[in-house]
């Protein structure tokens, strides 16, 4: 049986979007210290340890 080659093919699509889906939002302006930042209250499966 003869093995026929397949000519690659490639076909380029451009998008441009239409409207923003995804937006930060500002909650506020003023700055808060990395000890007022909010975590999880329970830590007790911590994965780094003691480092």
């Amino acid at each position: 049986m003869k093995k026929t080659y397949l000519i690659p093919a490639m076909q380029i699509e451009e998008a441009q979007a239409a409207q923003m889906l995804a937006e930060s939002l500002n909650i506020s302006t003023t700055t808060v210290d990395g000890s007022q930042a909010l975590t999880k209250e329970d830590s007790s499966w911590d994965i780094w340890g003691d480092e």
